[in-house]
């Protein structure tokens, strides 16, 4: 059982036992609070997978901060919760909410469930529950997460021969395998994985040598690059949230600009593949 398939049991099982009307599975990335997936048979609640919310509105950024309860029973009876914005677009009388935490114990998401209607005292009983199964989806989050770092080793061995000789960097054709399989991977935990792409503006003077020390300098020999084009590379930079990948983007930029070779960048995800302003 993955993640996925974990994640989707532990909804169930919540929503038939705890008599909440939605149960949802979130992960944080930025200022964005993510659903990954939900059980609400009934479809009180206008909300999907893939929603985004902005996570300062969520009752669950409160219960992270430890300025309010993982678990309400009459959520409109704490101050934050009645509140925050998201009390203003759903009808929100119960709670409930604990945080899933990654291998190095760093907050990956939520597992939360609401519910119009004012539960009875027993309703504060579930919280060990809750919790248990938190835990339970956290050890699952770190199995998957040491899958796929030992898949990403994988890659790099057996598309060796797929690089470009004068920069060691994978070509276009092994890169273009390397992000399909790397695509897969974050479609399959719901948590995407994030590219930066470098273009080089080309002169008479610009060198080749001089491009790959900078993003040496910058990313060492830790991450997956791609050259695909003379005047492209595209790093693999699967554990950085997207503000981060951006930050990352202007310091390539800016080794690239002590050499006197102009670059511009944009960042993108594998599984929402907008691409971000640079």
């Amino acid at each position: 059982m993955n993640f996925r398939e974990a994640s989707r049991v532990v909804l169930e099982h919540l929503q038939s036992t705890t008599g909440l009307a939605l149960w949802m599975i979130t992960r944080t990335e930025d200022e964005a609070w993510i659903v990954l997936d939900r059980s609400d048979p009934n479809d009180v609640y206008p909300v999907d997978s893939g929603d985004m919310i902005q996570w300062s509105d969520s009752y669950c950024q409160h219960m992270i901060e430890g300025t309010a309860p993982q678990i309400a029973r009459h959520a409109q009876q704490i101050p934050l919760f009645a509140q925050s914005k998201i009390s203003q677009k759903l009808p929100i009388a119960a709670y409930a909410g604990v945080p899933i935490l990654d291998r190095d114990g760093e907050l990956f998401g939520t597992l939360c469930g609401i519910d119009p209607e004012i539960q009875s005292e027993q309703f504060e009983d579930h919280l060990p529950l809750i919790q248990l199964l938190a835990r339970l989806l956290g050890g699952y989050l770190s199995m998957e997460l040491q899958l796929q770092s030992l898949q990403r080793k994988s890659d790099r061995n057996s598309l060796h021969q797929m690089v470009d000789p004068t920069t060691s960097y994978f070509n276009r054709e092994g890169w273009s395998r390397l992000i399909q399989r790397e695509r897969e991977r974050a479609n399959r935990l719901g948590r995407p994985s994030n590219v930066l792409r470098v273009d080089i503006k080309f002169n008479a003077q610009t060198k080749l040598s001089e491009i790959v020390s900078a993003i040496k300098d910058e990313f060492g020999s830790d991450y997956l690059i791609g050259h695909l084009a003379t005047d492209q590379f595209e790093i693999l930079l699967e554990d950085h949230e997207m503000s981060l990948v951006i930050e990352r983007g202007r310091s390539i930029q800016d080794r690239l600009a002590t050499r006197g070779i102009a670059s511009d960048y944009n960042a993108f995800n594998l599984k929402i593949t907008e691409t971000a302003p640079a």
